[in-house]
């Protein structure tokens, strides 16, 4: 029974718009690739997913890049174009100061009841995390999903 109240609990908190910062994520924008260029995106929210987590549900942004072609992978693979996706997405989320952790070398494996993505680590406030799942087509990263994390991220 103990476990029963912890997930309603956790879907309370993980399905609030307020917390999640789903009220907060840019519906248009663009996101600066590794060559510098404008990537041009739209995002939409998806209320009571059960995608990162089983048993429980959050509410989650969807981030559509407009071409799909612009955030190739080059000689570094994916790791500047990550790190730019990071640092738009991890401004959706907590206080300015929360210093996210947004290289891909940072980035941890996953967070409590997380069943895929990885997860973004504030530096400042160790039980806030994002997790974020990148979708590839063709080597270019054309969709990321993100959401707030249960808890801080873990190895």
């Amino acid at each position: 029974m103990p476990f029963l109240r912890f997930s309603t609990i956790l879907a309370l908190v993980l399905g609030s718009p307020a917390f999640a910062g789903s009220s907060l994520f840019q519906q248009k924008g663009f996101i600066q690739n590794e060559q510098g260029e404008q990537c041009w995106y739209h995002q939409e929210v998806v209320e009571g997913s059960h995608y990162f987590y089983d048993g429980v549900t959050a509410n989650i942004g969807v981030l559509s890049l407009d071409d799909q072609t612009c955030m190739k992978a080059s000689e570094l693979g994916q790791t500047v174009n990550k790190m730019m996706i990071n640092n738009v997405i991890s401004r959706w989320y907590s206080r300015s100061d929360a210093n996210f952790q947004t290289r891909e070398s940072e980035l941890f494996p996953t967070s409590l009841l997380q069943k895929r993505g990885q997860c973004i680590q504030s530096k400042k406030y160790p039980a806030i995390g994002i997790v974020v799942d990148y979708e590839e087509s063709r080597e270019s990263i054309v969709r990321v999903r993100h959401g707030m994390s249960a808890q801080g991220c873990t190895q």
